[in-house]
């Protein structure tokens, strides 16, 4: 049996050097980072009947319950140190979130996990600035050529070469894997927040809006990782007010 995923990635970087998946995690959340993650996977991957085994159960992490994303992150860590694939994080802090609005800070922890990944695997794929006449470089082999993919429409603040794949988290395995590394990345951060501000039930609600959290919020008011530019429409606090928002992108509905 194959994933689906996978036969869709395999297809599309056949006689091309591979792709790179990338994906967030937190961009709607009240509190905490937003977490990008990346995946590196070289045609090669595709070849080695071990890895297909391994990704059969790799699909989108809002589809998968908390153990099975711990897994099949662990999978994808244990693919990382056999050298099959290469895998990195990268994240946009709270104050970031505030100066440069969700997707400007969501283009951030993209381009640092990007950048990071580039490094990791030791230039095998080299980020591409942004250029008129598509995705790919005639002028180069096409075994040298990377597929870029980010979930969702393309991206205008993020200044690398890439494609936007609606609902590609549930098509492209690279894809899938780039949000397992965010989201469970940002979990585990979220957890360990929670030790500290546990009035949040932050490790239940992972910065989320639940019921539970905005009771917290309401009579606690908000702690140093909560997002002021988030809260200013739900919390009538004078201090969170601190500017006019008219960034209608940043303006997420929470109910």
């Amino acid at each position: 049996m194959l994933n689906p995923l996978w036969t869709y990635d395999r297809k599309r970087s056949k006689n091309l050097a591979g792709i790179l998946g990338v994906d967030e995690a937190g961009r709607g959340c009240l509190a905490g980072p937003v977490v990008a993650g990346a995946v590196l996977l070289p045609t090669s991957f595709f070849t080695v009947p071990a890895n297909r085994k391994a990704c059969l159960h790799v699909n989108d992490s809002k589809q998968l319950k908390e153990d099975q994303r711990e897994k099949l992150y662990d999978s994808i860590i244990e693919l990382g140190e056999r050298k099959q694939l290469f895998w990195t994080s990268g994240e946009a802090t709270v104050q970031e979130i505030e100066s440069e609005n969700i997707v400007g800070a969501t283009c951030l922890a993209m381009k640092r996990a990007m950048d990071k990944i580039s490094i990791k695997s030791n230039r095998l794929w080299k980020p591409q600035m942004k250029r008129e006449g598509g995705l790919f470089d005639s002028k180069k082999k096409s075994t040298d050529l990377w597929i870029v993919s980010v979930d969702g429409r393309p991206m205008k603040k993020l200044p690398f070469e890439h494609e936007g794949i609606i609902k590609g988290d549930t098509l492209s395995l690279a894809i899938a894997m780039g949000s397992l590394i965010a989201k469970v990345t940002r979990d585990r951060q979220m957890k360990k927040l929670s030790v500290k501000f546990p009035q949040y039930d932050f490790s239940s609600n992972k910065g989320y809006g639940s019921p539970k959290h905005l009771k917290a919020l309401d009579s606690e008011g908000t702690c140093i990782h909560h997002r002021p530019r988030f809260l200013r429409n739900i919390l009538n606090k004078p201090e969170l007010d601190q500017s006019e928002d008219k960034d209608q992108q940043s303006q997420l509905s929470f109910f």
